[in-house]
């Protein structure tokens, strides 16, 4: 059994990447942002960025695979593609773009 948690491995992904790729932080669904959870994101390819999370067994918490903090768990990896990249001149109007439409876009 090999106990670790989601900010060793992200931690051990981006120092195997010399500190080139990103970690990066976000407060935890499963326990309604109490736990801070970690994970490591990499560019793949020019449009392509791979995230790559560890996650714990919910189904086995407080028990030998999930102490909470150490646990046996798994890879979760998510695949994002870029879709549109703008600049905007103000806060206001980076915040009001949705991302989706092209037309209007600098």
């Amino acid at each position: 059994m090999r106990l670790a948690n989601c900010w060793l491995v992200a931690m051990w992904l981006w120092l195997a990447t010399a500190c080139k790729s990103y970690a990066w932080i976000r407060r935890s669904h499963a326990f309604r942002g109490r736990i801070p959870h970690f994970g490591f994101a990499d560019v793949v390819s020019w449009k392509h960025l791979r995230v790559i999370e560890y996650i714990p067994p919910k189904k086995h918490l407080w028990t030998r695979r999930n102490l909470l903090l150490l646990f046996e768990g798994e890879y979760r990896v998510w695949h994002f593609k870029v879709v549109a990249v703008r600049r905007w001149n103000t806060h206001a109007e980076a915040m009001a773009d949705h991302g989706f439409t092209v037309a209007g876009s600098r």
